[in-house]
């Protein structure tokens, strides 16, 4: 019989850290102000801090963004599941079977140039 590897309380801490960084949450965007979803991906090797829209796109919406450079993202929403932001390729895209919600980074909108400098 093997023993259970015993959970110190940095280990607890960091699960609950690591849970409330996943989890989507909305606010606004430090630079212009608009509302944007904030979320890490839940990928152990490759995290990504997200930044998104929270405005769900269309598939006509969703190449114009992908065309534009902005990358796009599933927002899922489960049942018996935490929401999370997940990657959104192009093999996950070609399939026409997802049925998340399509959401796309968020760009920050032009500021208007200063007309005076001081």
């Amino acid at each position: 019989m093997t023993a259970r590897p015993t959970r110190t309380l940095g280990d607890v801490v960091q699960a609950r850290i690591d849970a409330h960084a996943e989890t989507p949450h909305t606010g606004p965007c430090p630079r212009c102000g608009a509302d944007i979803i904030t979320a890490r991906t839940p990928d152990r090797v490759a995290a990504v801090d997200v930044r998104a829209d929270p405005t769900p796109l269309d598939p006509a919406a969703e190449i114009l963004a992908r065309l534009a450079g902005r990358l796009t993202w599933c927002l899922t929403r489960g049942e018996h599941t935490a929401d999370r932001i997940r990657w959104r390729g192009t093999e996950h895209i070609a399939t026409g079977r997802c049925t998340h919600t399509v959401i796309a980074d968020h760009r920050c909108p032009p500021q208007p140039i200063q007309e005076t400098l001081l």
